[in-house]
């Protein structure tokens, strides 16, 4: 099979038409979010629809996943047809600060790895310069619709770099979300945080802290990575 093919314990992911590849960022995300009470969630920017198919594996819940790139919405349609989550997972082209005014349901999980780069340098490929840029879905709109559809009791899960964490975290306390939880992601030992998981609730909770280290030793994954990841990596 392609090499563009990416195989997961119980599904695969074909990403030969998408500008955005199969990420650590995207795994971590699903592999942190606890879906167990969820009965409907939103994928925000599905891509190849990964997060939606890890969280169909983790979850009994319906899924609605949204993609504003066509090629994009191909490939996740094509993805989640071959799964054994087809039934659960519906992927919808459309862009989501269209969606939000005309949804027809609240979601008690949302969900997404946004774009997130700003004023940097943009390559001459126009699909990765969008997947990539704030340009396409600018956080505060981002936010503000999230608002409008998530249930009294849901939870917003997204992962940024950490050094947009503290205006991330502003702007959802303007659109009162109230920070839950705060994973921070460390490449290796003794460097500065990279990423950050960071959930968001209606409700003002006690929040949670953690760090997740990926590699020991700057080559070896650490165990704790290892344990968040073992029902979703096939090594």
């Amino acid at each position: 099979m392609s090499h563009t093919v990416f195989h997961f314990q119980q599904f695969s992911i074909n990403q030969d038409n998408t500008a955005m590849k199969i990420s650590t960022d995207g795994v971590l995300l699903g592999a942190v979010c606890n879906f167990e009470n969820s009965e409907n969630i939103l994928d925000i920017g599905t891509g190849t629809g990964l997060l939606s198919m890890m969280a169909a594996q983790k979850s009994t819940a319906k899924i609605t996943a949204v993609e504003i790139d066509k090629d994009a919405f191909n490939q996740a349609v094509e993805n989640v047809k071959k799964s054994k989550f087809s039934s659960k997972i519906k992927i919808i082209h459309a862009d989501f600060l269209d969606f939000y005014k005309t949804a027809e349901e609240k979601f008690d999980y949302i969900i997404s790895n946004p774009p997130f780069f700003e004023n940097s340098q943009k390559s001459n490929d126009y699909k990765r310069n969008f997947a990539r840029h704030t340009d396409s879905l600018p956080f505060e709109k981002m936010i503000q619709g999230v608002k409008e559809i998530i249930k009294d009791t849901g939870l917003f899960s997204v992962i940024i770099p950490f050094d947009k964490c503290a205006d991330f975290v502003r702007l959802c306390a303007l659109n009162k979300l109230h920070l839950c939880k705060k994973v921070s992601i460390f490449s290796k030992n003794n460097v500065p945080p990279l990423r950050v998981i960071l959930t968001f609730s209606r409700e003002i909770l006690p929040i949670e802290y953690d760090n997740i280290t990926i590699y020991e030793n700057g080559k070896n994954y650490s165990e704790k990575f290892k344990e968040l990841t073992k029902d979703f990596y096939l090594k």
